[in-house]
């Protein structure tokens, strides 16, 4: 339940667009659930992100269960898009090289989970900084979550300094 939070309202949260255009890849119910709670979305599902090979300038949003390829990504998203997309952890530098060749924005954000496991996801962006540019119109008024706040938006993005300074050539903030 988290993690779906995680997932869905902190992208969801950074983008100052009301009528966003949503794409799931390999979504779970929970992801549409979370998702449920915003109104005026238009959502296309996809198994994986082959889905969006025949769109370009077409998302505002990208909510992934699996990695995404970087061309994909910015082709597929709007010129002030959002993708998120789990990775392995905060120090994930390969993913994060990857996903970063042709974003503006791209670092991960991690939290604790049901079982106090970190769980860690890949914020890409062409625009929007995730701690900067919170929506709080948005974030202050998500009353259904058991994690999610603006304050746990934002804390999110803040890493230990020796992981910093690691993943700093590898990020873009």
């Amino acid at each position: 339940m988290i993690y779906n939070e995680m997932l869905v309202q902190v992208p969801m949260c950074s983008h100052d667009k009301i009528d966003l255009n949503v794409c799931l890849i390999n979504p779970n119910d929970d992801i549409r659930k979370e998702l449920s709670y915003h109104k005026n979305i238009k959502v296309t599902e996809t198994s994986d992100e082959s889905g969006l090979a025949e769109s370009e300038n077409e998302f505002d949003i990208i909510i992934s269960t699996k990695e995404i390829s970087s061309v994909y990504m910015n082709r597929s998203l709007t010129e002030k898009g959002i993708a998120v997309q789990p990775c392995v952890s905060l120090t994930d530098t390969k993913t994060f090289k990857e996903a970063g060749k042709l974003m503006y924005i791209n670092q991960p954000y991690w939290f604790f989970d049901e079982n106090y496991e970190i769980k860690t996801i890949l914020f890409s962006s062409k625009k929007y900084q995730a701690q900067a540019d919170i929506v709080r119109n948005k974030s202050d008024f998500i009353e259904h979550t058991e994690y999610y706040n603006t304050d746990m938006h934002i804390s999110a993005f803040n890493y230990p300094t020796k992981i910093f300074k690691q993943i700093l050539p590898s990020i873009k903030i």
